[in-house]
């Protein structure tokens, strides 16, 4: 196991350059520009998430940023991924990360034990769920979790639901193919609105 990370900022010149610091990681506004003229900086070197995923994104913006385009970048719908066993994945905010930042939410569940899918991939036994968190007033949602084996698959349809501004109804009322894991995200919006179909209420 490891644990930590240190963004790799000292020993390569960049004490020289007049660069903004935020404790130990470059200090970058929301194009991903330094304080010094035409230099941007990306990845880790600039904080949380310290993910690829994340730096790809940042670097394809900074492209089109140089090439003229106006783009901001949002950290709001980046999935994390733990490639354990069984998986982890998170995108958004959990219910209580939302609690503490004072909203309301209703919160759905759906356990991989009831998913026809997942049994058969022998991911049902684990302990698995997907876990959606909402605004209790409008139902958009703000953050979905999951356990279990294979989660990580899921986490490009969770991370589209938080970019696009979801609500539950838009998940629960999304064919999703049967049978599938992602069957288990429509089923945990079901479950948040009191309609889950494989599970008791």
């Amino acid at each position: 196991v490891t644990v930590g990370r240190k963004p790799n900022t000292h020993g390569w010149g960049l004490e020289k350059m007049a660069v903004d610091m935020d404790g130990p990681f470059i200090k970058v506004d929301k194009q991903c520009r330094t304080s010094m003229k035409n230099v941007w900086a990306i990845g880790d070197v600039v904080g949380e998430p310290m993910l690829a995923h994340k730096a790809s994104a940042q670097a394809e913006m900074v492209s089109e940023i140089i090439a003229g385009h106006k783009r901001e970048f949002d950290p709001v719908s980046i999935a994390a991924v733990c490639f354990t066993d069984p998986e982890i994945v998170g995108v958004g905010l959990t219910p209580d990360e939302a609690k503490e930042e004072g909203i309301e939410t209703i919160v759905g569940k759906f356990p991989f034990a009831a998913s026809g899918r997942a049994l058969a991939m022998d991911a049902g036994s684990d302990g698995g769920f997907v876990r959606i968190t909402a605004r209790k007033d409008n139902q958009v949602i703000v953050g979905i979790h999951a356990v279990g084996s294979h989660v990580s698959e899921l986490s490009g349809e969770f991370a589209l639901a938080l970019e696009m501004g979801a609500r539950l109804d838009d998940i629960a009322g999304t064919i999703h193919v049967h049978p599938t894991l992602t069957e288990s995200f429509a089923e945990s919006a079901l479950a948040s609105l009191g309609h889950a179909i494989h599970i008791s209420k």
